[in-house]
């Protein structure tokens, strides 16, 4: 077995989504008091800590597809669907999770054209420290392009019907959730990791609101930040300095929110 690099480790926690209701911006004037009170909080964990979270970077819709009986969940893979509202751009990610990096890894995830997608291996990580490995490829596609069965996936990315032993390309795909999120991530922010070679840390907010319903109350809010090697040359200094950021990250109570879902999680729970 081929061993993946880990080009990417992303630190992710969930904030209460009720302290960013209101428009834009009241958003940013919230955005701006959790990175001040972030800031304080690492400030002697890392050599600097720069920038504002001030830029909407992304400005989308997503929608997650399955089938009725969540062969695809169950299976540890996630299908979504992103429409840059800006840019009018259509992608879609095949993604697969698991706890077990040589489970994650042993699979084809490229793309049926595989100069159409972009495929990278990374380390996700959550509260308190739990890890998974996702291994995913994204690529865009035309207005067109349906999604209406797992053969139109298996189209896309032709070694799912392989991993899945109840793959039938006629099985129906529909809407998780009959749910739409409109996300906001907003970036700007960073902190240094290592300082010879420099390494900086890049910070987001994700923020979800409902597409059909309110555009000022956000159904959730993820605060994340990451660093990357496409060779997976990470120090032990620099995963110390970001494992000492995110357990710090998890004291600010005022803004953390313990019994908050995962994004993907609350999609799921709406069908359930």
């Amino acid at each position: 077995m081929n061993k993946e690099k880990v080009i990417s480790r992303e630190y992710k926690i969930m904030l209460k989504a009720e302290k960013f209701r209101g428009d834009t911006q009241k958003l940013f004037s919230v955005s701006s008091l959790f990175w001040q009170e972030f800031k304080t909080c690492i400030s002697q964990l890392v050599p600097e800590v720069e920038g504002e979270l001030n830029r909407i970077e992304k400005n989308r819709t997503i929608k997650f597809f399955d089938t009725s009986e969540k062969l695809l969940r169950t299976n540890n893979y996630v299908f979504r669907e992103r429409i840059d509202l800006d840019e009018k751009t259509r992608e879609v990610t095949l993604k697969f999770r698991h706890p077990d990096r040589y489970i994650s890894q042993d699979r084809n995830m490229d793309a049926r054209k595989k100069s159409n997608g972009k495929t990278k291996f990374e380390e996700d990580i959550k509260p308190e420290f739990l890890k998974l490995y996702s291994f995913s490829t994204k690529q865009e596609i035309a207005d067109k392009t349906p999604l209406d069965t797992l053969g139109d996936v298996d189209e896309l990315y032709p070694d799912i019907d392989n991993k899945i032993d109840e793959f039938k390309k006629d099985t129906e795909l529909h809407l998780v959730g009959d749910f739409i999120a409109r996300e906001i991530v907003i970036e700007g922010g960073g902190f240094t990791v290592r300082k010879s070679p420099v390494v900086k840390s890049e910070c987001a907010l994700v923020v979800w609101y409902d597409f059909k319903g309110d555009p000022h109350v956000p159904v959730l809010v993820e605060f994340s930040f990451k660093y990357e090697d496409e060779k997976e040359e990470y120090t032990v200094k620099m995963a110390q300095r970001a494992y000492d950021v995110f357990q710090a990250l998890q004291t600010m109570e005022e803004w953390i929110d313990p019994d908050s879902m995962t994004k993907t999680a609350y999609v799921y729970s709406l069908d359930s």
